[in-house]
């Protein structure tokens, strides 16, 4: 999820703390709570990666359990390096290094991360980096800050870096999240609301349903938090985040995408690519799928199940293709569990942002509780007696 206002320790091993991602993590012992008609999963997480001072709300793994987090420069993160690699004691070193990690106001934004809100890795094992490029200080997108950066996860070698202009990224935009099918890459907008559609073979990029409504959030269904306190800062203001979440079904039919106050929609992909269609033509093919709590991030499986992050009552729901939900985890540790992230070898992983504690959600008081942990357990191959899949991740 996209963190918006308008200025916008102690070692693991990760030999030990990945061990789950290699062999399993056990299943044991934890009773989640129920959602109506549906039976909750027994799921044992275990910390898979600690930061004793940075907030981290993305977490990726190459195929050999390599993990990398995201960490933005929101309140109280000025100084942040955007991104680590966990080393195999559970240090955290900023990743590539040089100059990527180290932006401050003023400085060149070409080579450097600025407001990194999302990374992922797909089946090519690459690090995809998604910076918005916007100086906290200035609560606008710096020159050359917006960009997509492809990395070598073994070197930090910068592979290809993605920017686009007006035309793709109007003033105000934000990119907050990307996902890949095939040749197309798909970005989602959450500073204007719009869908982003690059051709990785032609170069080609176009802009879907810019500001269209159904991609807009709206002030009258305010971000929540778990203790059920309105998200907003010192001053009253409340964040308003517009398309942010996006899944794409491994048949590649169908594109979901939702604001973190939902509800969850979804367009047929054929309709969404189209180049003979006009917006509103494409606005009139969208599905409300269900209406959602807040949610801070989202992944979806082989099977065509949705998994959401239900920040309201600290839990992850399985969202099946006939409409059922079930509760696949709960724990007390989840407050605000953001981007999920499904690996090779079906576990998944939670970075715990914390997004409600900060003073920017929190009528200015700070309660984040250090460390900033992220989780991760096994996937079950049934819930309820509901098959489930696993990653969805095809280059």
């Amino acid at each position: 999820m996209t963190h918006v206002t308008d200025a916008m320790g102690h070692g693991l091993s990760r030999r030990a703390a990945l061990c789950g991602l290699a062999g399993g993590l056990a299943l044991a012992g934890f009773e989640a709570a129920r959602m109506p008609q549906a039976v909750a999963a027994s799921i044992h997480a275990t910390v898979i990666a600690s930061s004793p001072r940075y907030l981290c709300n993305a977490v990726a793994a190459t195929r050999d359990g390599t993990l990398f987090l995201g960490a933005p420069r929101w309140d109280l993160m000025a100084d942040t390096p955007s991104v680590f690699r966990v080393a195999s004691d559970g240090a955290l070193q900023p990743f590539p290094g040089g100059s990527w990690n180290t932006w401050k106001p003023g400085a060149d934004a070409a080579s450097a991360f600025v407001m990194v809100n999302g990374l992922h890795i797909f089946s090519d094992d690459t690090l995809w980096v998604v910076d918005q490029g916007i100086d906290p200080t200035r609560g606008a997108s710096v020159p050359g800050g917006q960009k997509l950066v492809q990395l070598d996860p073994r070197d930090g070698r910068v592979l290809q870096v993605l920017r686009w202009g007006d035309d793709i990224l109007p003033p105000g935009s934000a990119m907050n999240d990307l996902r890949i099918a095939g040749d197309l890459m798909f970005v989602t907008d959450s500073g204007l609301g719009g869908i982003i559609i690059h051709n990785m073979r032609s170069g080609e990029t176009v802009r879907r349903l810019s500001e269209y409504k159904l991609l807009r959030a709206t002030p009258d269904k305010p971000l929540r938090g778990r203790d059920g306190h309105i998200l907003r800062d010192s001053t009253g203001k409340r964040p308003l985040v517009h398309s942010d979440m996006l899944e794409i079904t491994a048949d590649r039919k169908w594109f979901y995408f939702s604001t973190p106050s939902g509800p969850l929609r979804r367009i047929p992909t054929d309709i969404l690519l189209d180049a003979s269609l006009t917006d509103d033509q494409r606005a009139g093919r969208i599905e409300k799928v269900i209406d959602l709590p807040t949610i801070m991030g989202t992944a979806i499986d082989t099977l065509g199940n949705l998994y959401y992050a239900d920040a309201e009552h600290g839990r992850i729901v399985v969202l099946t293709p006939e409409k059922k939900q079930l509760t696949l985890f709960e724990d007390p540790r989840l407050v605000d569990g953001d981007a999920l992230f499904i690996t090779a070898d079906r576990h998944m992983l939670v970075p715990v942002a914390q997004t409600e504690r900060l003073p920017s959600n929190n009528a200015g008081v700070n309660a984040l509780k250090l460390p900033f942990i992220s989780l991760g357990f096994a996937l079950p191959d049934t819930l309820d007696g509901h098959r489930l899949g696993g990653v969805v991740s095809s280059l």
